[in-house]
C-alpha cells in the first residue's frame, strides 16, 4: 500500500491476494519458462481449457491493462477474476493495449486503490494461519502428489516440486483431479506456502532435502 510518510513517495499496488501464489509475478513481473504452471492454473481457474499463455510478456501489457491486473489480482481467485485475467492476456497477445470497458466497470473500485504509476510490491513473508489441527494445509496437496506420483519436497514453508509435471497435472484429463489439485494449491497459497520450481525432482532427491514432509 501506498505511505504518506514515505519520504521517498513511492507508491505501490494494494496487497495482491494470496492465492494467486507466484503466478501473481508471472502475470506482472516476468514470464518464466515455468509459465506452464500459472498457465494451466488459469485454465482451471476461468474454465477456459484452450486458454494459452505462449508469447505472452509483461511488458506487452499497456499502462491501462498493467493497472487493470493488479486491481484484478487484489481479489480472490475465482471464475469472474480467472476469466477477466485471461481477456486481458490474450489482448496483450494480440498486440492490442485496450482495456475492455466492462472490465473496467467491473473493477472500478478496485481500480481506484491503485495509484498512478504504481509499482509492484510482492510480499511473499506471510504469517501463520489458524488452520484445523486435523487437517493441515499441506496434507491434501501431499496426499494428491503422492496418488499421481509427484515428487514433492517441503522446506519450511517452501514446496519444491516440478512445476512442469504440476502443470501437467492440472491439465489433466480427469475433471476431479484438476480441481482436486487446483484446491489443493489454493490451501497451501492461503497458509502462506511458496512454490519454488525444481526440475526433474525424484522421489529420492525429495525424501533427502525434504526438512518438513516429502512425497
Amino acid at each position: 500500500m501506498h505511505d504518506p510518510t514515505d519520504p521517498t513517495g513511492d507508491s505501490y499496488y494494494p496487497q495482491l491476494h494470496r492465492h494467486w501464489g507466484v503466478c501473481a509475478e508471472e502475470l506482472l513481473h516476468h514470464t518464466s519458462r515455468y509459465y506452464c504452471y500459472t498457465e494451466a492454473f488459469l485454465r482451471n481457474l476461468s474454465g477456459r481449457r484452450s486458454f494459452e499463455m505462449a508469447g505472452y510478456r509483461p511488458k506487452l501489457l499497456s499502462e491501462e491493462q498493467r493497472k487493470l491486473m493488479g486491481a484484478i489480482l487484489t481479489g480472490l481467485p475465482d471464475r469472474a477474476s480467472g476469466s477477466a485475467i485471461v481477456r486481458v492476456v490474450e489482448a496483450a497477445r494480440r498486440g492490442d493495449g485496450q482495456v475492455d470497458p466492462d472490465l473496467t466497470e467491473q473493477y472500478r473500485k478496485q481500480l481506484a486503490l491503485v495509484p498512478h504509476n504504481a509499482t509492484v510490491a510482492f510480499d511473499h513473508d506471510f504469517q501463520e494461519r489458524d488452520l484445523p489441527e486435523d487437517l493441515p494445509p499441506l496434507d491434501p496437496f501431499l496426499a494428491i502428489a503422492e496418488r499421481l506420483q509427484m515428487p514433492v519436497a517441503v522446506h519450511g514453508r517452501c514446496v519444491e516440486v516440478s512445476l512442469r509435471l504440476l502443470a501437467q497435472h492440472l491439465d489433466s484429463p480427469q475433471h476431479q483431479v484438476r480441481e482436486n489439485l487446483q484446491d489443493s494449491v489454493l490451501w497451501l497459497h492461503e497458509a502462506g506456502y511458496r512454490l519454488r520450481n525444481h526440475p526433474d525432482l525424484t522421489h529420492a532427491e525429495a525424501e533427502e532435502i525434504g526438512d518438513n514432509g516429502c512425497v
